[in-house]
């Protein structure tokens, strides 16, 4: 049954977002910053969402492309981690609920 959910999850994901996974990168950030309010990467969401890194990948650049995360400066050179915050705001709280409406 769980599995048939997350189906319905992706499935109405791409019908609306045009990907099936951004409903599962969003709660997964959502989580992740909630849990301790901080900065999070493409690893810790795709681990959090149980997707790989290369899925979650581009939804990240799409939502800082949308301007609800920025990325941070990287502190160690051009091949360090890097960090994205979210941008708190009435279109990130917008894409919060749409996601929560989803089937869990």
């Amino acid at each position: 049954m769980h599995n048939e959910v997350a189906v319905d999850r992706r499935s109405v994901s791409a019908a609306i977002f045009g990907n099936r996974a951004v409903v599962d990168v969003i709660r997964a950030i959502v989580e992740l910053t909630r849990m301790n309010n901080s900065l999070v990467t493409t690893r810790m969401v795709a681990r959090h969402a149980g997707l790989s890194d290369s899925i979650v990948r581009p939804v990240m650049l799409r939502l800082q492309s949308a301007g609800t995360l920025a990325a941070q400066p990287r502190e160690s050179g051009p091949r360090s981690v890097l960090h994205y915050e979210v941008q708190v705001g009435d279109l990130w709280h917008a894409l919060q609920q749409v996601t929560e409406a989803m089937p869990d």
